[in-house]
């Protein structure tokens, strides 16, 4: 195989390309048309959509009513994105796959800037071959963007550290964005930062004028939404966002078993395979190095343990919820397998393997994107397609002025998707038959959503009733008509 030219700039571009192509072939290839998730995805999809319908944004809304539960920043990213693809499901998962892509990006150049260029397209390429990763970039979610900011606060902040002060302006940025996205677990690259300060010795940087600087930026910014919604709603913005969500469904009282702190453990050890040993070995020879006094291995310590520590002591615990450790766990097994090889193989040897690995990783994403794009491979699984179904039925109805109500589930187990599908919610959700029937009896056109296996425990409809569409997982039944006319069946399936 013939040498490629080194240290060009058309060189980089493909020692970069080779790193993330397969990370970024996975990343977008046939992304959107299979529905996106109820949880949470439908739930951040619906509320930008009605960033365009209200207009607010600032002011997140829900069903036509001020949500307070999240911080605007994806939904921004959503609704901007429904600008250019349109109101749909690539349009509400765009955002996530971008700063996917654009995360296995800067753990490249974050590696190369601290441990060289041999490590960096390998922790490109480990990032995005962690299919963990992979799959929550395809997901309408935060925690994929999050991690993007995550990385880029701590880069400028390593770059601070070791010379020019002003990243820390680039470092305030980052995190006031991750503070738009995930409120206070925003913070995340701050406590990091502070903790790399002081344990390098470093504590009169805290006093630094661009350092302050940043940190006006980040609390600003970060914070504008906090202020605004306090300003605006006062005590019911306070005691949605900060006493319920935060305090208590956070951090609140935990029956969980001792064992359930270590289930963020168990998810890594889980989820990143094949890399799980170099992580591992990683991780060990990363400790001894930061006794050591070496500060990278500090930085990447205080990245990982401070997110897997805090989130562990929360109440809620999902696997997703620690993405942020997913680039540094990335770099640190780099580091490790480079190692090794290093100490194994002669320069010249590992010269040559790399620039094969290279082009071998370069055909096998371009021969995965023409394969995953030629023939019906799913790479995500087919989401709420019930909900879909039903959906322009309930359309239909709603806007025909139909009462929309629904029976015996939990009402953002169904709503969130059929929100964003429909533009209707079914609401009340009623648990009791005959209040059902009462209810749906006083309006002259009425719609009721309900799963399709609770469909028995109605009885027998009453007359003027019908079943005019179900699925396997929902039916509906309608009284009156959709325009007010004659009654007639949408669909033929019974429940």
């Amino acid at each position: 195989m013939a040498s490629l030219p080194r240290r060009t700039a058309s060189y980089e571009v493909f020692r970069v390309f080779s790193s993330i192509c397969i990370g970024a072939v996975l990343v977008f290839s046939n992304l959107g048309g299979d529905g996106i998730a109820n949880y949470d995805d439908a739930f951040y999809a619906q509320k930008a959509k009605e960033v365009w319908q209200t207009g607010s944004w600032m002011t997140v809304h829900y069903a036509g009513r001020p949500a307070f539960e999240n911080p605007p920043g994806y939904i921004w990213l959503a609704a901007l994105s429904y600008k250019v693809f349109g109101t749909n499901d690539f349009g509400a998962i765009f955002p996530s796959a971008l700063f996917g892509l654009l995360t296995m990006l800067l753990v490249y150049f974050f590696a190369k800037s601290l441990y060289g260029a041999g490590t960096a397209p390998l922790a490109g390429f480990i990032l995005s071959t962690t299919f963990f990763f992979i799959k929550y970039a395809r997901h309408a979610m935060i925690d994929v963007t999050l991690s993007f900011f995550v990385t880029l606060a701590l880069m400028a902040a390593w770059s601070a550290a070791r010379g020019d002060r002003r990243w820390f302006l680039l470092w305030g940025t980052a995190v006031a964005a991750s503070v738009l996205l995930k409120s206070v677990l925003g913070f995340f690259p701050a406590l990091i930062t502070v903790l790399f300060l002081l344990m390098t010795g470093r504590r009169r940087i805290l006093f630094d004028a661009w350092f302050l600087a940043g940190s006006a930026i980040a609390l600003g910014f970060g914070c504008s939404w906090y202020l605004h919604e306090y300003l605006t709603f006062g005590d019911a913005f306070t005691g949605v966002h900060f006493n319920w969500l935060i305090v208590q469904r956070g951090f609140g009282s935990d029956t969980a078993p001792w064992y359930g702190h270590f289930d963020y453990l168990t998810d890594i050890m889980t989820t990143y395979w094949p890399w799980l040993p170099a992580l591992g070995w990683g991780l060990i020879r990363l400790w001894g190095d930061a006794r050591r006094g070496d500060e990278r291995a500090v930085l990447l310590l205080a990245w990982a343990s401070s997110i897997v520590v805090v989130m562990s002591l929360m109440n809620m615990r999902s696997s997703w919820y620690i993405m942020p450790v997913y680039p540094a766990a990335a770099i640190v097994s780099a580091r490790a397998i480079r190692r090794w090889l290093t100490g194994r193989f002669p320069a010249a040897f590992m010269e040559t393997l790399g620039q094969r690995a290279l082009s071998a990783a370069a055909v096998t994403g371009v021969l995965t994107a023409v394969v995953v794009n030629a023939v019906p491979v799913r790479l995500s699984s087919e989401r709420e397609k019930d909900v879909r179904e039903i959906a322009p039925v309930v359309t239909e109805y709603g806007r025909g002025g139909a009462m929309i109500v629904g029976y015996r589930f939990d009402y953002h187990s169904v709503n969130n998707a059929l929100l964003f599908y429909s533009d209707f919610a079914a609401e009340p959700v009623y648990d009791d038959p005959d209040e059902l029937f009462g209810v749906m009896d006083s309006a002259g056109s009425a719609l009721c959503v309900l799963y399709t296996r609770e469909a028995g425990s109605l009885g027998r409809l009453p007359p003027g009733y019908r079943v005019v569409a179900a699925t396997d997982g929902l039916s509906l039944i309608a009284r009156g008509a959709a325009d007010g006319g004659a009654g007639r069946t949408v669909t033929g399936r019974s429940p």
